[in-house]
């Protein structure tokens, strides 16, 4: 009894032992992590409010883009519109009420930020205005807003810069049309440029691309007006719009050159879509492509021709073997207006006695569709 009592009592204070250091354990780890969950809420806290502020900070209400916006174009509220965006750059980077109205210096995509260093200040003086002009080769990779310099060339080799780093506005490839936005100096040296281009064979205005005109500075103008060609002018007030027609009419010349070689070009590689019926009018040449189609009213006038010609050569045989059975009949003459009509009708043949009256196949001459349709078919041959 006293053993089993003394074992009762030691698992009872190994229950409560266990107990305690369970209860210790378990309020220790609770504990920590609490603590530990603290301290975590807080940093996480701490970088969510610095983050928060960063943001606040860098929230700005600056002028964006509304649509593309060209080299040169004027930026103005028609084309820009306030928005709230959030950027790392001082406010005073982005344009203000105060920028607007100055001119862009770069293009300007749809919903881009506007900074100050995309725009200058609009110098378009009193006397700046825009000229259209006709007589300047304009060269190919050459479009709208691009910057260039106009340059003379002279026939013996020398080059002079007319007008420096002008940007080209309302530019027309079709017409050749260009408009430049020039003072009255710049005016008077083309006028005088454009009548030594005239008066010197082989001479004559042509543009020159900057590839960054953002970073690229402006030629030096080296051109200077002969005496002759001021003198001409001012005794002759008519002599810059004669000066100013013959040199259109030779860019224009080059224009229609170069449309005329765009169109000859080898095109045996180019995918495009052709209308059957536009086959055989708009042949010119070597005919590329072996499946081409023929019209059909040159296949019937080919198919009618032929079947015309195997006709007449069925008759002329026809015609020979009764001159071979019948010799007699060789130099009779038929009066074709004896002919029987009715039994023509009836039986729908020719009378084969008046065949010898028929030509000589080989000094016949075709017709004009024949003649057609027999050039379409040699030149498929000859291929």
């Amino acid at each position: 009894m006293k053993f089993k009592h003394r074992m009762k009592r030691t698992t009872k204070q190994y229950i409560v032992v266990a107990l305690i250091c369970i209860i210790t354990i378990g309020g220790a780890a609770v504990l920590t992590a609490f603590v530990i969950t603290k301290q975590v809420r807080e940093e996480y806290e701490t970088l969510l409010s610095a983050a928060y502020n960063e943001i606040h900070m860098n929230q700005k209400n600056v002028y964006v883009a509304a649509v593309d916006i060209a080299t040169g174009d004027i930026v103005s509220k028609d084309n820009v519109k306030k928005s709230t965006v959030y950027a790392s750059l001082p406010q005073d980077s982005y344009i203000t009420n105060e920028e607007l109205g100055k001119q862009a210096l770069i293009d300007i995509p749809t919903e881009t930020n506007i900074m100050t260093t995309m725009v200058t200040d609009n110098t378009i003086s009193s006397e700046l205005r825009e000229v259209e002009y006709q007589v300047i080769n304009i060269n190919s990779n050459i479009i709208t807003h691009d910057t260039v310099d106009v340059r003379i060339f002279f026939p013996n080799g020398e080059d002079y810069v007319v007008l420096p780093k002008k940007v080209l506005r309302g530019y027309d490839g079709e017409t050749a049309n260009c408009c430049l936005w020039l003072s009255e100096e710049e005016i008077i040296r083309i006028r005088n440029a454009i009548v030594d281009a005239y008066l010197y064979t082989g001479a004559f205005l042509y543009t020159t691309k900057y590839i960054e005109p953002n970073i690229q500075e402006a030629s030096i103008v080296t051109y200077t007006p002969s005496v002759g060609a001021i003198e001409l002018i001012q005794k002759n007030p008519n002599i810059l719009e004669t000066a100013t027609n013959d040199l259109s009419s030779l860019v224009r010349k080059a224009l229609e050159n170069r449309l005329a070689k765009a169109l000859n070009k080898d095109v045996s590689s180019q995918q495009w879509e052709l209308f059957d019926d536009n086959i055989y009018q708009q042949y010119n040449g070597k005919i590329l492509d072996r499946n081409e189609q023929v019209p059909e009213d040159v296949t019937q006038i080919h198919q009618d021709s032929l079947n015309e010609i195997s006709f007449i050569n069925q008759e002329v045989n026809k015609e020979k073997e009764e001159n071979i059975d019948e010799p007699e009949k060789k130099n009779e003459v038929v009066d074709p207006n004896k002919t029987d009509a009715s039994e023509e009708e009836n039986s729908g043949d020719i009378d084969t006695t008046n065949m010898t009256n028929l030509p000589d196949l080989g000094s016949a001459q075709p017709s004009d569709d024949m003649v057609q349709v027999d050039q379409y078919f040699m030149l498929r041959e000859d291929e």
